[in-house]
């Protein structure tokens, strides 16, 4: 049996991806944007549709069913179900200040509103029949494919981000499960005007993008005061309090936070604005941080109570953010948290699959997801290729099974390392395939690959990759998570030790690195301890700042000779620029 799963079929929702499951085992998943090179692509993934189909040697017609995580919305009617006057009370303001670019902005959402969004389905353009396509309730998805990937019997699954519909139409900002054996139970909604596009709006405010910068506005943070403005920032956010979601009267401002301009022009967008200049953007930035953790800690609180839930798997865009991660994790009451390595809209293919799968034999499938390696792999062939196509410019050799205990010697001397090395990921993170390696114990290495490697702000903290076994030598409340969405306090004796791992707040989102890891990586780790007795190295995404992770093997050979990286790993060869 062959199952497809889209995120979404329309081509108007961030991050579009596909994954396949053959006889109940995933087998591929891929971002459209790895081959389009469009950060966050929200087209329909032909593109990665035809790559799950090539690796699998299948054709369209040899699929099964297709499984969808986005139904369609009914945008309008999920606006006004607080208050009629919701919308037009946010329009009006933008409205006034910058009318054409809300027109503009308005524009595509009205023939949404208007016309049957069924219609505006990629798969019915490639001949894919309706009868083949189930769709999904959005927040089950991401909790499916959270909770199926976990080890847990039983938990609460709390999906939570922007705003999705489920199958209704209906639009709330998330969702909660109880999921216990192989059943999964709905519980409540959490409303649409409680919708993480709050934190999007704070980001586009601070001048980041929306849906790809929200991690600045986490790590400025770190460098503020919130008090400073928490008072009046929280007269702009939608709040948890005595058990229920509190509304923001201007709450649907924030729906417009992927317009910048438009929502700029609303009353909370100038608020936030004149906050930012009164204050600074890191307080700015601090407060709405901490307005955020409060929200949802007490959010938890409250499902802990309510439900008698120890465990709680978490999915969704919000949970991107690891400093909200960890407190969860380190609440009275909660024994542990799950967090799927790919946190936002891509999790949904997964679930979406999970949930059909079941609808068909009724049983769902567990996914192991200890390596997220699902990918595309090139072929010795094909980076050969790539290499004769750049070899004017560089030197190469083939190590094969050395590359682990080279790499491990450059990195001790200092240089930093690109790492393109077997399938790519599936998701957000470098988790040992697609990665740029460097020393910890040295601040300017990791200075030197945020600003000359990178290129982003040098308040962006860059993650280290850990031998899972030494976690606790080095992080307080350590948990063996190999998905980089958790933080840690770094002990204070070794803060000294791996300065170029400790962000500004004395924390590191490190990635565990288990000993059934991918072999090559994890052999790297060891052989780098071997050499200099610290467990860890630092690695961020393969990728310039504002760019996908690189795809293809030209991909980062164009990066690797247009950045300061020393050397790179490209499959089983070495390679070294001619100067």
């Amino acid at each position: 049996m062959n199952i497809l799963g889209i995120s979404d079929v329309t081509g108007n929702h961030s991050h579009s991806c596909v994954a396949l499951l053959q006889d109940g085992k995933l087998t591929f998943a891929l971002s459209q944007e790895r081959i389009s090179r469009v950060k966050n692509d929200p087209r329909f993934p032909a593109d990665a549709l035809q790559a799950a189909l090539d690796f699998a040697g299948l054709r369209l017609e040899n699929i099964d069913r297709f499984a969808c995580g986005y139904p369609p919305p009914n945008y309008y009617f999920s606006m006004m179900m607080r208050s009629l006057y919701d919308l037009p009370r946010s329009l009006l303001h933008a409205a006034f200040h910058k009318p054409v670019k809300l027109a503009k902005y308005l524009t595509p959402n009205i023939r949404k509103g208007i016309f049957d969004p069924k219609g505006a389905n990629g798969l019915l353009k490639l001949g894919i029949p309706r009868k083949r396509l189930t769709f999904i309730d959005h927040h089950l998805s991401h909790v499916s494919a959270g909770y199926f990937s976990s080890d847990f019997d039983e938990c609460i699954g709390i999906s939570y981000g922007g705003f999705a519909p489920h199958v209704s139409g209906l639009n709330v900002a998330g969702a909660v499960y109880r999921c216990r054996g192989d059943e999964i139970e709905f519980l409540e909604d959490i409303p649409m005007f409680a919708t993480g596009c709050y934190y999007s709006g704070i980001t586009v405010a601070l001048g980041f993008n929306y849906m790809q910068q929200e991690g600045k506005t986490m790590g400025l943070a770190a460098q503020g005061d919130a008090d400073t403005c928490y008072v009046d920032l929280k007269k702009l956010t939608c709040g948890f309090r005595e058990d229920s979601w509190q509304p923001y009267k201007f709450w649907i401002d924030y729906v417009m936070s992927p317009r910048k301009d438009v929502f700029l022009g609303t009353k909370s967008g100038r608020r936030i604005s004149k906050l930012i200049k009164k204050y600074s953007p890191q307080s700015v930035a601090a407060a709405a941080q901490k307005l955020w953790e409060e929200n949802i800690l007490s959010f938890v609180h409250y499902l802990t109570a309510k439900y008698s839930a120890n465990k709680f798997v978490l999915s969704g865009g919000v949970f991107l953010n690891v400093q909200i991660n960890e407190k969860i994790a380190a609440m009275e009451g909660v024994d542990d948290i799950f967090i799927h390595p790919h946190t936002g809209d891509g999790s949904t293919t997964l679930g979406a699959m999970i949930e059909v799968h079941r609808e068909l034999t009724g049983k769902p499938v567990r996914i192991s997801s200890d390596d997220v390696g699902f990918g595309v792999e090139y072929s010795q062939a094909a980076i050969e290729n790539d290499l004769r196509r750049t070899s004017g410019h560089i030197a190469y050799a083939k190590l094969d099974g050395r590359i682990p205990r080279y790499t491990a010697e450059q990195l001790a001397k200092g240089k930093i390392i690109g790492w393109f090395h077997g399938r790519e990921e599936y998701g957000h993170r470098a988790l040992g395939h697609r990665c740029i390696l460097g020393d910890p114990r040295d601040k300017r290495i990791r200075d030197k690959i945020t600003t000359a490697v990178k290129g982003r702000e040098l308040f962006i903290p860059v993650a280290p990759s850990c031998l899972a076994e030494y976690g606790p030598d080095y992080f307080e409340n350590f948990k063996a998570s190999p998905f980089m969405t958790r933080a840690y306090k770094v002990k204070t004796a070794m803060r000294l030790v791996i300065p170029g791992a400790v962000h500004s707040d004395g924390t590191a989102r490190a990635q565990a690195v288990p000993g059934h890891f991918y072999k090559p990586f994890r052999k790297m780790l060891e052989d780098f301890y071997n050499i200099t007795e610290t467990p860890m190295v630092l690695n961020t995404s393969f990728n310039r700042h504002g760019e996908p992770i690189v795809h293809q093997p030209l991909d980062a050979l164009r990066m690797f000779l247009q950045t300061e990286m020393d050397e790179l790993v490209l499959g089983p060869y070495i390679v070294k620029k001619i100067k």
